[in-house]
């Protein structure tokens, strides 16, 4: 059957569909193009935190672990925001590990993670995780596992989030005008809380 232009039902809806799956190819082609953008300012914002962290190390008494929110606190470095949603990311996860002279970088920025990864001049091949939030929860299949701190202050929780115990000890003696070393020593300012916490994590990019 035609319809008026002389075009068939059948040629018609072939049309229909034909531009329908043209339009997903050309929205997919864009939404590749534009995350690959934010995976490359991600490792982008790796390398800048890195070297902010290696040119303020002496601020930090040369500290083997520095976090984002050290230096965010120190005035060091703005927050850094997650590409793909433009919330901050993690200042309590996000750190620079030193060894032997080397650094490590890690920056968690919501589901996205580079974890402890050496970064040189070529941050191209950085690997990007993709990982769910902590909980106490054991997950079935392959999981990270961490103890993480917080304390009680009157009974509750004084922060938000359980954190690495190097985090802890600097957000403790930020607070409280303190000088520990670890988590054992703290006695007057808090009762200390440890927590085993899991997470799954996957290689995406």
């Amino acid at each position: 059957m035609k319809n008026n232009k002389g075009i068939g039902r059948y040629e018609l809806l072939t049309m229909i569909v034909i531009a329908a799956i043209a339009f997903c190819l050309v929205l997919w082609y864009f939404i590749g193009v534009a995350n690959k953008e934010k995976y490359t300012t991600m490792r982008k914002d790796a390398a800048s935190f890195n070297q902010a962290v290696l040119t303020n190390a002496n601020s930090f008494n040369n500290d083997r672990v520095i976090y984002l929110g050290q230096l965010i606190t120190g005035g060091y470095i703005g927050e850094i925001k997650n590409p793909f949603t433009g919330k901050p990311c993690s200042a309590s996860e996000s750190k620079v590990e030193m060894e032997n002279g080397k650094s490590k970088t890690t920056l968690r920025c919501g589901e996205y993670l580079i974890d402890a990864f050496r970064i040189t001049n070529d941050f191209k091949n950085i690997p990007i995780y993709k990982v769910t939030e902590w909980t106490e929860t054991k997950p079935k299949g392959k999981y990270d596992e961490k103890v993480l701190y917080n304390c009680l202050d009157g009974g509750k929780e004084k922060y938000d989030e359980y954190v690495e115990e190097p985090y802890f000890v600097a957000v403790i003696n930020n607070d409280y005008g303190s000088n520990h070393y670890s988590a054992s020593t703290i006695r007057n300012e808090c009762v200390v809380v440890k927590k085993t916490f899991y997470r799954t994590k996957k290689l995406i990019k």
